[in-house]
């Protein structure tokens, strides 16, 4: 785990250091071409790290999809909305044709899948187990007999979880030759809780190249991608599960990773006095009850962290930071009762600023 955290830190710094070495020599080249006009009555040069800020607000996979990006050139914010849109149709449960849709409309038939699709699957399988299944893709039959957000507060009944638990098995998910998936008939699969992390990926790596820097915010996915234009890494806060929408209870600054949250305050409703949230529980198909609010991962693969954070609020606190050590990963736990954890050597490889403590 030690050798894992020193070369995440070692990649990191380079990434950075090279990022701003290239943007010196540009800026270098550029205000001494600026001189030597300027030796003819043109303006004086730029200051060195000048780049226009982008943004972009769009609304796919259920998410408020929040860009911004400096130094990006012109229609490369189209390029991204273009790709939200690809990815969408591709993945999305509720459009009719979609990758999944047809999965979970097979009757038990294998079919043939886009080779993303089955990327995206085979890394959820192996999430699933080695966390023990406290993540899993299949959980959709337990998932549609929930409304946690149009407004009915539906709960299902005990009959339909003992009929729907059953059906929430990864392993029996077939992952064939030639990108082909077959899942029995009456499974279904939710790529709710990774997709979202796996486009994150494919879309910093679109504009890595194409940008100084920048953010692209999918809800609980943030990317990091290259450095602010004073050459400074981004800050992202960290939402306070305890703390009312918008209030962070801590801030991580990063450059070129990605950092996902999953809390048991993003969607829920209130019964009884009870607060029934979305992260279900695959073994009992109720929201977990374990003493985790919320768990942040670190890492540069959006996809591995979107699954993984979900998993850890499975788990709860003990066997998640376990989990996250032994799997060489970063990550910030958050109980129920406010208490901050990292795992080992977090605040080494990572600037944090604690902003609540309870």
């Amino acid at each position: 785990m030690i050798h894992c955290l020193h070369s995440i830190r070692q990649k990191s710094r380079l990434r950075i250091l090279l990022r701003s070495l290239c943007l010196l020599m540009s800026c270098l080249l550029f205000m001494t071409s600026c001189a030597a006009a300027s030796s003819v009555g043109s303006a004086p040069a730029p200051t060195a790290f000048a780049a226009e800020r982008t943004s972009g607000v769009g609304f796919y996979f259920d998410t408020v999809v929040t860009i911004v990006l400096y130094g990006a050139p012109e229609g490369l914010m189209d390029e991204i909305w273009a790709d939200c849109a690809y990815y969408e149709n591709l993945l999305s449960k509720t459009i009719e044709g979609s990758d999944v849709d047809r999965i979970n409309h097979a009757e038990g038939k294998t079919i043939t899948v886009h080779p993303e699709t089955y990327e995206i699957l085979r890394r959820a399988r192996e999430v699933s187990d080695a966390s023990g299944h406290a993540f899993s893709v299949t959980v959709a039959p337990l998932t549609e007999l929930w409304d946690f957000t149009g407004g009915t507060e539906r709960m299902p009944t005990e009959e339909e979880l003992r009929t729907s638990l059953p059906l929430v098995n990864d392993d029996l998910m077939v992952l064939g030759e030639g990108n082909t998936v077959t899942l029995p008939a009456g499974m279904k699969i939710d790529l709710g809780g990774i997709a979202k992390g796996y486009i994150a990926d494919q879309i910093a790596e679109h504009i890595r190249s194409r940008v100084l820097g920048g953010t692209l915010n999918f809800g609980g996915n943030v990317y990091a991608v290259g450095i602010k234009p004073d050459a400074s890494l981004f800050r992202i806060g960290i939402r306070d599960p305890l703390g009312a929408e918008g209030e962070s209870i801590a801030v991580i600054s990063l450059s070129d990773l990605s950092i996902v949250t999953s809390g048991i305050y993003e969607r829920f409703f209130e019964k009884d006095g009870i607060r029934y949230h979305h992260i279900l529980n695959p073994e009992t198909g109720l929201p977990s009850d374990s003493d985790l609010a919320s768990a942040t991962i670190v890492s540069d693969s959006s996809m591995t962290a979107d699954a993984v954070a979900t998993a850890c609020i499975v788990m709860g606190k003990d066997l998640a930071l376990k989990y996250l050590q032994e799997n060489g990963m970063n990550g910030i736990l958050i109980t129920r009762d406010g208490k901050l954890f990292t795992t080992e050597g977090f605040e080494d490889l990572f600037p944090l600023t604690v902003l609540t403590s309870y």
